[in-house]
């Protein structure tokens, strides 16, 4: 199917967060700009280095959706089973709907009104590592924006007077991508939820249970709990070789909770002075139950990437006797080798 590149270069635009587009231009080499507004500008003034960069790119958008902002839970099954179900879901061809037809492209706000309502199989993927069966449904999510005050009329601007800055908050309708992937090796099956930037946790959880529905009607296979993710919280903590880590929370023995975030680029809060300091003065260690670490993989000769994984659970849950996490969310994935190496950090970590 031929996509135009103004249709793979908006869609980018609506999934992938700035940081991360970036380093996708930077990798395809794509002139871009500050921002995706002056990105877009300078590859409308000069369209054709982009043209021929299409392949690339919409490689690029294509595991997007497949890999990028994503809640995730992880289901083990016994090779007995996994193998059924991998030939079960590789012999799926997705019906022809208007998602089907622009897959990987997104569709508008006013497109998805029109379109198939519930969870639409929209594409099967056969990929290096393993099987990508990918599914497409509208879902809401809010974002803030900045609002313009001069561009007000002046009664209205007068009433901002006092203010620097006006943020407005406004609930919107998304493309979502939400993929189920089995491993060719291996016997742990990722359920990948959609998870921009102000999608409420309910929301996603609602949309892996309608996943997991359709896994089980298409495969007839009985899904088991999802991995339980709290053990790693504090292993991957207390493992100062394991990625930068950028948020934490956590209770102490004097019954305080504390919320640490890390606003300079590439310091650990591990080893940040305050956060040791801390430590130090306490009798006993410290009950991480929140955590975001960051990795820093060189992809070329000026060129990293920086996937994020977040582990956010909560001082209850911690204090209970069997604490359970059934999900993780990674995020700023350029593509699947991030996520591939996400993925490694939590099976070595879990022992698996």
């Amino acid at each position: 199917m031929d996509v135009p590149v103004s249709e793979v270069l908006k869609s980018l635009r609506e999934r992938a967060p700035w940081p991360v587009g970036r380093r996708i231009f930077a990798d395809i080499g794509i002139t871009r700009g500050q921002g995706w507004n002056n990105t877009l500008n300078k590859i409308a003034e000069n369209p054709r280095k982009s043209e021929e960069k299409i392949d690339e790119l919409l490689d690029a958008l294509k595991s997007h959706q497949i890999c990028g902002e994503k809640l995730v839970s992880f289901y083990e099954f016994d090779a007995a089973t996994l193998g059924p179900m991998r030939e079960k879901l590789a012999g799926l061809e997705p019906q022809d709907t208007v998602f089907s037809r622009r897959y990987p492209s997104t569709l508008s706000q006013d497109e998805l009104k029109a379109a198939p309502a519930g969870l639409v199989l929209t594409s099967v993927e056969t990929q290096e590592g393993g099987l990508a069966v990918v599914f497409s449904s509208a879902r809401v999510t809010t974002v803030r924006e900045r609002i313009d005050v001069e561009s007000l009329d002046a009664e209205m601007t007068s009433v901002f007077d006092d203010y620097e800055e006006v943020i407005g908050v406004k609930t919107i309708r998304f493309h979502a991508f939400d993929v189920i992937w089995i491993p060719i090796e291996g016997e742990t099956l990722d359920v990948r939820i959609d998870f921009p930037e102000g999608t409420l946790s309910e929301v996603a959880i609602a949309a892996r249970k309608m996943v997991i529905a359709e896994l089980v009607r298409l495969t007839g296979a009985v899904v088991p709990e999802p991995i339980n993710m709290f053990p790693l919280i504090d292993r991957m903590y207390s493992d100062g070789s394991e990625g930068t880590v950028v948020e934490l929370g956590f209770g102490t023995t004097t019954a305080s909770l504390k919320h640490e975030k890390m606003r300079r680029r590439k310091l650990d809060l591990r080893n940040e002075t305050y956060h040791k300091g801390g430590k130090a003065a306490l009798d006993t260690p410290i009950e991480p139950f929140k955590l975001s670490i960051r990795w820093h993989r060189v992809i070329g000769k000026k060129l990293a990437s920086e996937p994020e994984l977040g582990l956010n659970s909560n001082s209850r849950a911690a204090g209970s006797s069997k604490p359970v996490l059934d999900r993780v969310v990674i995020r700023r994935c350029m593509g699947s080798d991030d996520y591939d190496h996400v993925r490694s950090r939590i099976a070595h970590h879990l022992g698996r």
